[in-house]
């Protein structure tokens, strides 16, 4: 099956000008879960759900 996977941003909590991209491409419904984290709606993949972890991450490599 396949699942669209999305970059996000999470905000420093010490320094709310300073957002955080991790290196990996997440399901909406994990990012939705994360304090501080916006979804960047623009960079997105389509991947089989076998590719991804056990939280519904892929690593952007």
């Amino acid at each position: 099956m396949k699942l669209t996977v999305y970059r996000y941003k999470v905000w420093d909590h010490q320094d709310d000008n300073q957002a955080q991209i991790p290196p990996f491409y997440a399901i909406r419904e994990y990012i939705e879960q994360l304090e501080g984290a916006s979804v960047i709606e623009e960079d997105y993949l389509e991947v089989d759900e076998s590719d991804l972890d056990v939280d519904g991450r892929i690593s952007s490599n």
